[in-house]
């Protein structure tokens, strides 16, 4: 029912995960939102430990993408994740589904951040989450500035901002 009110309310995107990665918690919620009209994005909780490698997140990702899921979730929830094992994760992901969508989630706490956001990229990641000043870098995700700039600066083709918009929402957050 939830998924239902939340597209009749206009939410059409809903990221759906378990902290502990537990399949059996998640795909039952990939198949209601699909029944409510929605794009249900499967996350993947990422954390860096001998067992969450590459191969254990790949596993996890070709059971939620069988299950419907057209979009994954790399959600780097404390910021631990390496960004080698990130870049390496999304690469296994989209040669073995090209047609899934990968969204990087990362918080910047410890700053690997711009790192893992540089190598997803290059891995074939298709959005990144990210923050206006004075909500970015801490515990939020890197600033939206910043990284524009190192991936331009990378050879990305990446849009431009509006200077102007940007400048009002900054201005409202920190009223």
């Amino acid at each position: 029912l939830m998924y239902k009110v939340k597209h009749a309310q206009g939410v059409d995107i809903t990221r759906i995960f378990c902290g502990l990665n537990e399949t059996r918690n998640i795909i039952p919620s990939i198949r209601y939102a699909l029944e409510a009209g929605m794009i249900p994005q499967a996350t993947l909780c990422i954390t860096h430990s001998p067992v969450h490698t590459v191969e254990y997140y790949a596993r996890i990702a070709d059971q939620l993408i069988e299950a419907g899921a057209p979009e994954i979730c790399l959600k780097d929830m404390a910021g631990i994740g390496r960004p080698g094992m990130l870049g390496e994760l999304t690469k296994t992901i989209k040669e073995r589904h090209p047609d899934v969508l990968i969204q990087y989630h990362g918080h910047s706490g410890p700053g690997l951040s711009m790192a893992s956001i540089l190598e997803v990229c290059k891995n074939g990641c298709d959005y990144v989450d990210t923050a206006v000043a004075p909500l970015a870098w801490g515990t939020g995700h890197a600033d939206i500035l910043a990284v524009q700039a190192m991936l331009k600066d990378a050879g990305f083709k990446v849009k431009e901002i509006n200077m102007a918009a940007y400048m009002e929402v900054r201005s409202q957050i920190q009223e």
